[in-house]
């Protein structure tokens, strides 16, 4: 499969094609921001804490600048995620109202999160004068605090439907990709809505019981029918027109044939998430910590290189006898280090811990992000490095260098994500190792020599592009795997759709302006900053 069928595949092979497309560039402009909210915020603090511990005055410019950065994206942030949380509810609605229960609580909580964040973060740059410098990095800790905790609940969210603590996925790496089946959906039925259902025909769909009490059965149900129920609620149909009706004792079905599906769906989700917390289910989904660490340094390593870059660009247009010339360097030399540093900490840390993850819980995106399949049989480019990869992969993945990936051929077409992750990952992780070297380079002309070459000043301009893209494809190939579903095997893309979806060119429309805001803040910020 060439390059462009596999972008067919992704667009045209899954139901709402151009409706995922504006979501894609909504997230991606609002995270392409958001970025800077929680990685600045957390810089300008530092800065600011060595410069009470220094007293060097360039530190405490240092630290400015960076607020100044942080406080101009913060307002159209905001503004972005509200888009994007509108864009949710009007494309896809069906989603929020399935998983209301499940994710309301940190939405609720997230409202608090924003506040904190919006008050600290103007009180920290406009009550500079008007505090104590210690007072002061305290008003910073809670503003970068603020964001960290608002980046906590929507990423909890996020992993709840990469993958939720009630979906079991099946993949036994040592006994190989014949091992694989359809993930199962673990369920709590209400005794009343449980006593209607033949338990001899549940087992013959697939379906377990696991235990029984006078209030609920506890029951797994295969992916597959979970979500024909799922499509079947929503287009409101009623229980005598469902595929339930086919596992209902005959004597229950004639009471309960023109009940609509939706109800009954509705109790059980309800006693589900009551018995796994309803306040606690989004922050128990797998992966969830790691998610949150490898995003939040993502978002720290990208302002690290952003302000690599912004300074590298000023020393380049600065003459050797410039006043502001040791300044700038001293700003570069923590850049470079603290660049570094998180780049080797997303490669080795998170990342790896990312990666085991999805090799567990979502082995069907991992199958895609390894591309083991015959439809495709090298990485143009990266080949050598792919199978470098590959042979200390199933030590990376699963901790035992005998286990074995999942095969995607294997994976029945209907559960399958798209290929296209593949050539995303091995991107990505090429891009993070080129980031290491940047980093490693800048850091030793930071601390080994007195003057850098216009070269490596050059490299270190265009880092923040480069730390961008890396992470723009990480949210790429997250998301774009987590196909055919919405909710990992609960929900799939054509049942979260809006039955009114708009025209094509109505959301392209929305996509460029979008894209637009995005250009613009970046113009605005370089001038505001260039102006010092």
């Amino acid at each position: 499969m060439d390059p462009f069928g596999l972008i067919q595949q992704w667009f045209s092979g899954y139901p709402a094609g151009w409706e995922r497309l504006l979501s894609m560039i909504g997230i991606e402009v609002h995270w392409f921001i958001l970025q800077y909210v929680l990685g600045l915020s957390f810089l300008a603090v530092v800065t600011e804490a060595i410069w009470l511990r220094t007293r060097n005055d360039d530190w405490k410019r240092l630290s400015r600048t960076l607020a100044k950065a942080f406080v101009a994206v913060f307002a159209v942030g905001a503004a972005t995620g509200t888009a994007s949380e509108f864009g949710l509810v009007l494309l896809w609605p069906n989603l929020t109202e399935a998983a209301g229960r499940y994710i309301y609580f940190p939405l609720y909580m997230e409202i608090f999160a924003f506040l904190m964040e919006g008050i600290f973060i103007y009180m920290y740059f406009y009550a500079e004068d008007k505090v104590s410098p210690r007072t002061h990095l305290i008003i910073g800790i809670l503003a970068f605090v603020g964001a960290w905790y608002s980046g906590a609940m929507i990423l909890s969210v996020n992993s709840f439907m990469q993958a939720p603590v009630n979906v079991i996925a099946h993949y036994d790496p040592l006994a190989g990709p014949s091992s694989w089946a359809p993930p199962d959906v673990l369920l709590f039925v209400p005794a009343q809505i449980a006593q209607a259902l033949d338990v001899n025909k549940l087992a013959a769909v697939g379906a377990k019981v696991i235990s029984a009490t006078p209030e609920q059965v506890t029951v797994t149900l295969p992916s597959g029918l979970v979500r024909v129920l799922m499509r079947e609620a929503f287009a409101g149909k009623t229980i005598g027109e469902s595929t339930l009706a086919a596992v209902i004792k005959p004597e229950a079905l004639q009471s309960l044939s023109s009940v609509s599906l939706k109800t009954v769906i509705d109790a059980i989700v309800a006693n589900t998430v009551k018995n796994a917390g309803t306040f606690m289910i989004t922050f128990l989904s797998k992966g969830y910590l790691a998610t949150y660490v490898h995003a939040l340094g993502a978002a720290l390593t990208v302002s690290a290189f952003t302000l690599l870059g912004g300074y590298a660009l000023r020393l380049l247009k600065t003459s050797k006898d410039d006043r502001d010339r040791g300044y700038f360097l001293r700003a570069i030399k923590f850049a470079a280090a603290v660049a570094l540093i998180l780049i080797a900490i997303q490669g080795t840390g998170s990342g790896h811990a990312m990666g085991a993850a999805v090799a567990k819980y979502n082995p069907e995106k991992f199958a895609a992000m390894e591309a083991t399949t015959t439809q495709i049989t090298s990485l143009p480019g990266m080949l050598g490095m792919k199978q470098l990869v590959e042979q200390f992969m199933p030590l990376l993945a699963y901790g035992d260098p005998n286990a074995k990936l999942p095969s995607y051929d294997v994976i029945t077409i209907d559960y399958r994500p798209p290929l296209i992750i593949h050539y995303l990952y091995y991107t990505k992780i090429g891009l993070g190792v080129l980031l290491g070297l940047i980093g490693l380079l800048a850091v030793f002309y930071a601390f080994r020599r007195e003057e850098w070459p216009s070269w490596v000043l050059w490299i270190a301009v265009i880092s923040p592009a480069i730390a961008q893209i890396t992470s723009f494809l990480g949210w790429g190939v997250r998301e774009m795997g987590r196909k055919p579903w919405a909710i990992y095997g609960i929900m799939d893309v054509q049942t979260e759709l809006t039955i009114n979806p708009p025209p094509a060119w109505q959301l392209m429309g929305v996509a460029l302006y979008l894209s637009l805001i995005l250009v613009v803040l970046v113009l605005a910020v370089y001038w505001f900053l260039w102006r010092r």
